[in-house]
């Protein structure tokens, strides 16, 4: 008789199983004990790390503690105080429930629990290795628990590997402190790194005032408060006037039940009431979400990181009025910039979520990422791009892949010679003063295409710029020869988040070497002291906050800091679509894009030309 093949795993294996689909990095375990430290009714919550968590991770509140059987039975996988039936799973009124949050902890940390009720005389402490009990005892602290995390995934390496820098982690641990702390303006909270102070938040402050802590004083002054309900759907909170956004989809900060989520189908309700009133900034929004029970369900993951919605298009519709109804009621009667094209693309994008809603098949799930790698879901990739899809048909253009090397790109012999010369004067040598210098013509404000002798070539004009930049700025870095900076007669005042501040003080010296001089002002404001050279004055402080904005939506992990850092400025400082170019522009800029290494791909992978060949041309116009 054959063997078994199939059997039990050991214990230590599952639980570390279960630890993986919990806690992926030190954001995680800060996130849930948290959630715990709150549910425990905590009025004070002090986190403290070392070297981005990976060292060390303290989490102490003044919550209700425990008593030495709940101690003994907290760090076991499964257990909770929160859940006596599966049907409180749909009627959940706590942030941590499933009870394997400090099981999947203990299982990849050395991780002490020290706590204390109201009762008991003294504290209790049990030490934990892998998830098994190395000691017990007792000793003093005031009503509430301590956890202790230390040498996190000393016992998976290969996890341990792929964290972040010590700065990044820890930005993505202030991430998660201050969306929890916006949700809880009754609680106090204190994040220290390394002993520092990073961020406070005052006990009993109102929600405008913790916004203020959180994301910046400036900003929360200007918001405008939100109060709307629709079909059972209560919308609450604070939006920016018209204009006051900053474009980042980083602050956007969206809550269930007081629960921090990322919802696209949110996010696309916020952006389309904006776009009525002309604008493409996403604004700085903090907006809470409550429903019945059954609207919606948590339960889709171990990590509580995904949000199923019963009905798409009423959550959608709630926070579109909601936030179109704040709008219009600030601009004082102003009719917003509405287009036909608007109002049938907004209809078209309801009729399709309500279509989707009503079809009986099971949703597929698929993550949307924030700028911590914290995830959250509603629908497939897929459906959301139908759901909410811009009102354009898809480009279908064959044969228009980009040859695989330059020289063949640019067949014509003399091309790059000349297009390389000065874009002036087109001063070319004698032996090829017969071919005519290149003309080009922008399209779109977008693309300028000009001819080779095998079609026609289209540039994306910020693609290419992005490249150019990219591999200036990690030239400048690596070398250190900095970019020529021009100094500021009047230093620019720019204010931060929190989140912000802790993300430029890991990349200041780069920033130096990329021609921007930045130094603390006082509070939450930086003044910007110089700027580079080629940078206009008027697009210097937006340029900041997009290179900022592009530093939290990289992957560190995946790319080399310096080339992140050189992606990002790249990005800020490339033209957009929508710059006119002058024949000198497009001149000069084809002239740089040939002479880099990698020229048919911007730094991010898009192409950034791609030619249109000629028999194409021809086939077309039946020759």
């Amino acid at each position: 008789m054959d063997k078994a093949r199939i059997h039990c795993l050991p214990e230590d294996v599952i639980n570390k199983i279960a630890a993986g689909e919990v806690i992926e990095r030190p954001a995680s375990v800060v996130k849930e004990l948290v959630e715990n430290a709150m549910d425990a009714g905590a009025t004070c919550i002090d986190i403290q790390i070392e070297e981005g968590g990976k060292k060390k991770i303290r989490i102490s509140d003044n919550g209700c503690g425990m008593g030495e059987e709940d101690l003994n039975l907290c760090y076991l996988r499964h257990t909770t105080s929160k859940l006596t039936s599966a049907d409180d799973l749909f009627h959940l009124r706590t942030n941590g429930f499933r009870g394997e949050a400090v099981a999947s902890i203990a299982a990849v940390s050395h991780l002490t629990i020290t706590t204390r009720t109201e009762a008991d005389s003294e504290a209790r402490w049990i030490k934990l290795s892998g998830g098994t009990a190395d000691g017990k005892g007792k000793g003093s602290r005031a009503k509430g628990t301590e956890f202790l995390v230390e040498n996190l995934f000393f016992n998976t390496p290969v996890r341990k590997n792929f964290l972040g820098s010590d700065a990044l982690e820890g930005s993505r641990i202030l991430d998660i402190v201050t969306r929890l702390a916006l949700a809880h303006p009754e609680i106090r909270f204190d994040y220290k790194v390394n002993g520092r102070d990073v961020f406070t938040g005052v006990a009993g402050n109102d929600l405008r005032s913790r916004i203020a802590e959180a994301i910046g004083t400036g900003i929360a002054k200007t918001m405008l408060p939100v109060d709307y309900t629709e079909a059972g759907i209560h919308v609450t909170g604070f939006t920016t006037p018209v204009n006051e956004g900053k474009g980042k989809r980083n602050h956007l900060f969206f809550y269930l039940q007081k629960r921090p989520i990322w919802n696209p189908t949110a996010a696309k309700a916020v952006q389309r009431a904006y776009e009525a009133y002309g604008t493409q900034d996403a604004p700085v929004s903090v907006l809470f979400l409550e429903m019945p029970d059954m609207a919606y369900d948590v339960n889709v993951h171990p990590a509580k990181r995904e949000v199923r919605f019963a009905n798409e298009s009423e959550v959608y519709l709630a926070i579109h009025h909601a936030v179109r109804e704040t709008l219009q009621n600030e601009s004082a009667g102003e009719s917003p910039m509405i287009r036909l094209e608007d109002f049938v693309a907004a209809k078209t994008a309801v009729n399709s979520i309500e279509l989707n809603s009503t079809e009986q098949r099971a949703p597929q799930t698929d993550s949307a990422h924030d700028s911590q790698g914290i995830t959250y879901s509603t629908k497939s990739a897929s459906s959301e791009k139908e759901n909410f899809s811009q009102n354009t048909a898809p480009r279908k253009v064959t044969n228009t892949e980009p040859d695989d090397t330059v020289q063949d790109l640019f067949s014509l012999p003399e091309f790059g010679k000349v297009i390389a010369l000065n874009a002036k004067s087109f001063e070319t040598p004698a032996k090829i003063e017969t071919f005519a210098a290149p003309q080009f013509l922008q399209i779109a404000k977008t693309y300028f295409v000009c001819e080779d002798s095998k079609g026609l070539l289209i540039i994306d004009q910020c693609a290419a710029h992005q490249r150019i930049l990219f591999e200036r700025a990690l030239r400048a870095i690596e070398s250190g020869s900095g970019i020529d900076t021009q100094e500021l007669l009047f230093p620019e005042l720019i204010e931060l988040s929190k989140m912000e501040i802790a993300l430029l003080k890991t990349v200041t010296d780069d920033l130096d070497q990329l021609g921007f001089h930045l130094e603390p002002f006082g509070n939450d404001t930086y003044q910007l002291r110089g700027i580079p050279r080629e940078l206009s004055i008027s697009r210097a402080v937006s340029a900041i906050r997009e290179l900022i904005e592009s530093l939290e939506n990289e992957n560190f992990e995946a790319n080399p800091v310096k080339e992140t850092i050189a992606k990002a400025w790249a990005k800020s400082n490339a033209y957009q679509a929508g710059v006119v170019l002058s024949q000198d522009d497009m001149a000069q800029l084809m002239a740089q894009l040939i002479s880099t290494k990698d020229p048919m791909t911007s730094p991010s992978g898009r192409p950034t030309l791609m030619r249109l060949p000629l028999e194409d041309i021809d086939r077309k116009f039946k020759r």
